[in-house]
């Protein structure tokens, strides 16, 4: 086919402009990468790395698989990080708190400084984000239909929990980009079933897992979410037909020749036996006993039965037992549940509402009107719609599955059901585009341009604060809403310093959320502020502290990590008073800097809300 070249010009602005939206978003990502101190999981992910790297072993918190830890400690190893030896350590036993100790030691111990440090591991991270915005314009059919790949890369970039988790050393966008792998690779072989994209489907399958555990459960239902949608859109079997790569998803044809099922079969059996290799090879080609590993985390979890208790499986050797072993933490973790905090209520055992409320005042306004509207397109009689409805099958099918988890720490957990509904909105309003008039084609264009402009304002406003961004729809004080991973991570530190400077204060009484050692950052001397004594002068606290959700890691003294307080030495409600006082200012998003000059008077618990 000739194309013209006023065509051929046009393709190319379309696609400098979906290489400008990518940019912004490397861009929000590299500010939030520098702007933000630790966050909570960080050093874990790092210690966990560069054990994979200096002694080939997997051992410490085994319920993150390695993938991302590996690309999280890749330059620091590589710049002469290195654990000390295993004597000093012992890989076989968890204290709850041993694996971040390691990595904070690491970390402030860097002959380069903690912040330079910091960020080298972050960058670990910014393949998987870059990943995640190329697969988005491949499944969008970028190459051949540029407007779509435009709408795709956009919508995803711009996103700012997608930016924040992009620019941070922990485990959730490598989840996501390793995701978005395996969908691409399972569509193309449902529009043309071959060995190689068998092949293809195991490996990417295998990288997700290495990445998150939650792909056990994600990626089957994904698949059985298109597998129907193709089904309901009397797609057929799958086909030796060569699929339209780029433009509309191949329809119903009457002459395209099934796969017998015992070639699709032999073809399972191959993709199973590569996700077998490329996992085994995550794991460092280990074998061993499950028996062998951390039998608990000391004052928590207990991962695996007493010794009298253990069966044949635990003691034989077994390829990769980590995998195995990290199944069961997480599987034990989940049982007794987590701490989860909710529209002002605090839960052990987290809140069926938790993440479809996350994703309803965490995403920009813009993608969620383009979503309301893809969803009212996916209900016309249309088979090229079946991948439009699949993406949102499968994004509803994850948030049901993360409804029965006892886990709630923010939306990074369920990151991928984001890009999902983007491929959805830009396959339903694909198709509409195809056959709408040219007059309303020109209208809807205008306004999907001004949607996307203005998600991308909203990006690069936030970029600073993407991990605590909320929209509109979380009104004046979204920490009444969500904390945690959504909104107080530890991330506001050097925020705090800032502040601190700017307003000359020389000395702060402090509640600090984290596993930040905060008297090596540059701050005024520090006091601890006491549980449930009303004290004057300049004072900090975390919003988990200040909505009591939490106790975990309050110092008595914020000088010494090890000071922490007992539960019995808390009161009830033990920073109420502070609802009488209005902050001063807050800090990124997380912490709330006060200014009490006059003895605070007795608050109840309950005057803040």
């Amino acid at each position: 086919m000739i194309v013209s070249k006023k065509v051929r010009q046009s393709a190319w602005v379309i696609h400098a402009c979906t290489l400008l939206l990518a940019a912004v978003g490397v861009f929000c990502a590299d500010s939030t990468r520098r702007s933000l101190s630790g966050t909570f999981d960080e050093p874990n992910h790092l210690a966990a790395g560069l054990e994979w790297w200096q002694f080939g072993t997997y051992t410490q918190w085994t319920e993150n698989p390695p993938l991302a830890r590996i690309a999280v400690a890749a330059l620091p190893y590589l710049h002469g990080m290195r654990l000390p030896p295993h004597r000093e350590w012992d890989p076989k036993t968890h204290d709850w708190d041993r694996t971040w100790q390691l990595g904070n030691d690491l970390l402030y111990a860097s002959a380069d400084g903690y912040e330079t440090t910091l960020v080298r591991a972050r960058l670990g991270i910014l393949p998987f984000f870059l990943i995640c915005i190329a697969v988005v314009w491949g499944l969008a059919g970028g190459r051949r239909r540029p407007l779509a790949g435009l709408l795709a890369v956009g919508l995803t970039a711009t996103l700012p929990a997608l930016i924040a988790h992009g620019a941070l050393a922990t485990t959730d966008i490598a989840s996501v980009a390793t995701y978005l792998l395996a969908v691409l690779a399972l569509l193309r072989w449902f529009e043309r079933a071959t060995t190689g994209r068998a092949l293809a489907v195991g490996v990417t399958a295998a990288l997700a897992l290495l990445a998150k555990f939650s792909m056990l459960l994600f990626l089957p239902a994904t698949a059985v979410a298109f597998i129907a949608a193709r089904r309901m859109g009397r797609m057929g079997q799958l086909t030796a037909r060569p699929p339209e790569i780029g433009g509309q998803l191949p329809s119903a044809d009457p002459a395209v020749t099934p796969v017998p099922w015992r070639v699709l079969a032999r073809q399972a059996g191959l993709a199973a036996v590569a996700m077998t290799l490329v996992t085994w090879a995550g794991y460092h080609f280990s074998v061993g006993a499950i028996g062998d590993l951390a039998p608990e985390v000391k004052g928590w979890l207990h991962l695996l039965p007493p010794v009298a208790d253990r069966g044949f499986l635990y003691r034989v050797p077994l390829p990769m037992p980590e995998l195995f072993h990290g199944i069961r933490f997480l599987r034990a973790h989940n049982a007794v549940g987590h701490n989860a905090y909710l529209l002002g209520k605090v839960s052990d055992h987290g809140f069926a509402a938790f993440y479809p409320v996350a994703l309803f005042v965490k995403t920009p306004l813009p993608f969620l009107g383009l979503f309301a509207l893809a969803a009212v397109l996916m209900f016309r009689r249309r088979p090229a719609l079946w991948a439009a409805r699949g993406a949102a099958l499968a994004a509803l099918a994850i948030l049901g599955l993360a409804a029965q988890s006892h886990i709630n720490l923010g939306i990074r957990h369920v990151l991928v059901v984001l890009p999902l509904l983007a491929l959805s909105i830009v396959w339903a309003l694909d198709d509409y585009m195809a056959s709408a008039a040219n007059r309303t084609r020109r209208a809807a264009g205008l306004v999907l341009a001004a949607l996307l402009v203005a998600q991308l304002v909203g990006a690069v406003r936030a970029r600073r604060t993407e991990l605590g961004y909320f929209n509109a729809l979380a009104g004046a004080d979204p920490a009444a809403i969500l904390l945690d991973s959504d909104l107080d991570w530890g991330q506001d530190l050097f925020e705090l310093r800032r502040l601190t400077r700017e307003r000359g204060i020389d000395t702060l009484k402090i509640c600090f959320f984290g596993m930040l050692r905060v008297c090596r950052h540059g701050l005024p001397p520090l006091q601890g502020l006491v549980p449930g004594v009303p004290a004057t002068g300049w004072i900090a606290i975390s919003e988990n502290y200040y909505r009591h959700r939490s106790t975990f890691v309050l110092l008595k003294d914020p000088c010494d990590p090890k000071s922490t307080y007992s539960r019995a030495e808390i009161p009830p409600a033990p920073f109420a008073w502070l609802g009488a006082h209005t902050p001063v200012a807050i800090a990124g998003t997380s912490i709330r800097l006060y200014h009490i000059q006059s003895a605070p008077t007795a608050a109840s618990p309950h005057e803040r809300f």
